[in-house]
């Protein structure tokens, strides 16, 4: 505890992903080997580990995958670039979640397509060759609608950008429309040549299987507390987004994982994930939205005690939900005393 309040008193936390550098980024894989290994140590009950490292590498790798794909694909804006600090809040966001990640292809492809259709809508709504644009956000929501149809309510993201930017030519249409009706005939024609378990995962019929409340966990109403607490936040910053973003782009980004965001909930909630956690696809927007929190605090002292905070709350509440700490254990047993 006394190495703690040093820490917090120190700014340690803070000063060192104020810039970036080598020792950023070998923090940020230690904090991410970290909550890895710590979420599996829990789920296994201790048990040995080693029988598990696949999973356990390929959760790691797909951690730094994803931030190394975002900060590569922020800095291509202009005026845009991801901040020290989310290199800390997605380590920390993985301890949230109330199980690892499910290293199943489709949910990560998802992921990753959902990541590229980030950039590419700030992109085309903020330059002059729309059309362009238009054809590749179309193209990348609708592979993701053969991977799962409910992901059709991102096509009101191009629909956006007409509105914002206005329909003036029939090749803005031609650029959103093609892409909708040229897709699923590419997967149906490739559905030929495919395996059948492979062709199983092309275009499955929608499934609601809405959440159980009674049989949540407590880690999974912490999560839902901590998403619905994020959808607030956006709440109250939306109305003033123009006048509180430095940047157009920042606020389009910004858009863009709120909508994402209170998907995932509503994804989640309604059990449109068939066969795997059905937390996952909150996962990129509930950290890029708790690192530009930890972003937006002027104070360094203060972003460095709520960082650690958290941290350490977090950690407390994981190892106390698996039984693993109690009170007695903490303060001693009032029968020994």
């Amino acid at each position: 505890f006394n190495y703690i309040a040093k820490v917090i008193k120190s700014d340690m936390i803070v000063k060192i992903f104020k810039t970036i550098g080598p020792r950023t980024y070998f923090t940020s894989i230690f904090l991410i080997v970290f909550a890895v290994l710590f979420s599996f140590v829990l789920e296994n009950k201790g048990a040995f580990l080693l029988e598990q490292w696949p999973s356990i590498l390929g959760n790691i790798i797909l951690i730094v995958a994803f931030i190394a794909m975002l900060t590569f694909l922020e800095i291509q804006h202009k005026g845009r670039k991801l901040g020290g600090v989310h290199l800390i809040a997605y380590p920390t966001t993985f301890l949230f979640l109330p199980s690892v990640l499910e290293l199943k292809t489709i949910p990560v492809l998802e992921a990753i397509l959902l990541i590229l259709g980030q950039y590419v809508f700030i992109k085309t709504l903020h330059s002059k060759n729309k059309e362009k644009g238009m054809l590749d956000l179309s193209l990348i929501i609708s592979i993701i609608v053969q991977l799962n149809a409910s992901f059709a309510i991102f096509y009101l993201l191009p629909l956006l950008i007409f509105f914002n930017r206005g329909i003036k030519s029939a090749k803005d249409l031609l650029a959103l429309l093609l892409p909708v009706f040229i897709i699923p005939f590419t997967f149906n024609g490739l559905s030929v040549i495919l395996p059948s378990e492979t062709v199983a995962l092309i275009n499955p019929p929608i499934q609601v299987n809405p959440l159980k409340y009674h049989l949540l966990s407590s880690s999974d109403w912490v999560w839902l507390i901590a998403l619905l607490l994020s959808v607030l936040v956006c709440a109250l910053q939306l109305p003033r987004g123009h006048k509180k973003f430095s940047y157009p782009e920042y606020f389009s980004g910004f858009l863009y994982m709120t909508f994402w965001l209170i998907f995932s909930i509503v994804f989640g909630l309604l059990g449109l994930q068939i066969g795997v956690e059905f937390w996952l696809i909150s996962f990129i927007p509930a950290a890029y939205f708790f690192g530009g929190f930890l972003e937006k605090i002027k104070s360094d002292s203060l972003r460095n005690i709520l960082f650690t905070s958290v941290f350490l709350g977090i950690v407390l509440f994981k190892l106390f939900d698996h039984g693993i700490m109690s009170l007695e254990l903490l303060f001693g047993n009032g029968e020994n005393s």
